[in-house]
């Protein structure tokens, strides 16, 4: 295959959605015709000008980005920064240790707590640095904004969207399994926003919404919360940032342990549902009082959406309506919130205090949902100590941890690899 005419250097954090997209834009050609040229799609054309597979989103594999890397010339290495597969050893919700799946098909397929559909976004961020390739390019589509709890951008203090401030609808909305809606069109700008307004018809193209997501620095967000919900969101909004970054912290503390940050994203996806499943028992851990009127009113959405998903014949899916994070990125940020709280604990006696309420009102509702929250590949070892030392009625908390965790054949191995205590004087 031949390399391109020319090409492009990724932008800081680039997606490979937001690479092709510029890359076409260059070119004057369309997202699937780059798919088809850099190898994406095995030369499938038909397939390609309609979709292209989201587990590219993810992962490729050694060949494919051999290919890509001819194609476009960058490096190999250049190349896997553009995968969010490259979060995986901080992320949680992306490695195989807390979420067992085998290819990168499965590891994206119906995982919630990966943007697969449409990305957030902030409009500032897409206008770029002034820089004369991004001025006719525009910024870089980021890919911590495909993670569910990145939800604010710090350096332009507001919260990213979700939806197109004109269509109404989640941006670049896609139709069918694709990264990139609407791959076959080539008129549009990288920024503007790709979601398809009209229903498709026989034989015909409906337009795109086609309006500017990207607005300079003056514009004032509309869509603030107060100014002390605000101060909270983005502080936390910094600490998970730094928890992602490749140079940040590699432990943090949670209920008295120094656990891994993987380790850490993985509790808080567990508590996200427990806060659901519980609520209001999780109430009075919320900071603001618009954080938790905002989750009163989700969770009993969700608490409503469960009831029918009970109620219908076959397989009913009821525990998603707990366990998927909301797109709304208020919403995310106030329920993490409470998560880091939780786990925010000097010790697991004080973390078992804590959560006792929220383990006991999620027991009344769904026992089987709140024993699938505490499996072994779901959380923490030391989270597990909490819970279990609760629900199994087990022996001290001294014993459990010289025990160490406890493997699917019932024999207990003495260890407790990759976590310590936490002390208050290092955190």
């Amino acid at each position: 295959m031949r390399p391109l005419p020319r090409s492009l250097h990724p932008l800081p954090d680039e997606t490979l959605t937001g690479y092709i997209l510029r890359l076409a834009h260059r070119l004057g050609t369309s997202p699937g015709a780059i798919a088809i040229r850099t190898g994406l799609t095995g030369h499938r054309k038909e397939n390609a000008l309609f979709r292209i597979p989201i587990r590219l989103l993810h992962d490729l594999d050694p060949d494919e980005i051999q290919t890509f890397a001819e194609a476009t010339r960058l490096t190999r290495e250049e190349v896997r920064h553009l995968l969010t597969s490259s979060l995986a050893e901080r992320y949680g919700p992306l490695s195989g240790k807390f979420t067992p799946r085998r290819s990168s098909a499965r590891m994206v397929n119906d995982n919630p707590w990966l943007l697969t559909r449409t990305p957030r976004y902030c409009p500032q961020c897409l206008v770029g640095d002034g820089s004369e390739i991004q001025q006719l390019h525009g910024g870089s589509w980021q890919r911590l904004w495909r993670l569910s709890p990145v939800f604010a951008c710090t350096k332009h203090r507001r919260l990213l969207r979700i939806r197109c401030p004109t269509c109404r609808q989640p941006v670049h909305t896609v139709e069918m399994n694709s990264i990139i809606a609407r791959p076959w069109d080539e008129d549009l700008h990288p920024t503007q926003c790709r979601t398809t307004t009209a229903p498709r018809t026989v034989g015909r193209l409906q337009p795109a919404c086609g309006v500017q997501l990207a607005e300079p620095d003056g514009t004032l967000p509309e869509d603030l919360p107060d100014a002390q919900t605000l101060e909270y969101l983005l502080g936390l909004q910094q600490r998970l940032l730094d928890l992602l970054s490749p140079i940040g912290p590699e432990t943090t503390p949670s209920v008295g342990w120094l656990i891994p940050a993987a380790d850490y994203f993985a509790d808080l996806r567990a508590l996200l549902g427990l806060v659901f499943l519980s609520w209001p028992a999780a109430r009075p851990f919320a900071v603001t009082p618009a954080l938790a009127e905002a989750l009163d009113q989700d969770a009993e959405r969700r608490h409503a959406r469960a009831a029918v998903l009970r109620g219908r014949p076959g397989k009913k899916h009821s525990s998603r309506p707990f366990t998927d994070p909301p797109l709304d990125p208020l919403l995310v940020g106030a329920v993490l919130g409470i998560a880091e709280r939780l786990l925010d604990a000097d010790d697991e006696e004080q973390a078992r205090e804590r959560m006792l309420p929220l383990i006991h009102q999620a027991s009344g509702i769904d026992q089987a949902l709140s024993l699938y929250l505490r499996r072994k590949d779901w959380i923490s070892f030391p989270l597990r100590i909490v819970i279990m030392n609760h629900f199994n009625h087990m022996a001290p908390m001294h014993e459990i941890i010289a025990r160490g965790p406890v493997p699917s054949d019932g024999q207990r191995k003495p260890t407790t690899k990759g976590y310590r205590r936490a002390s208050r004087s290092h955190p």
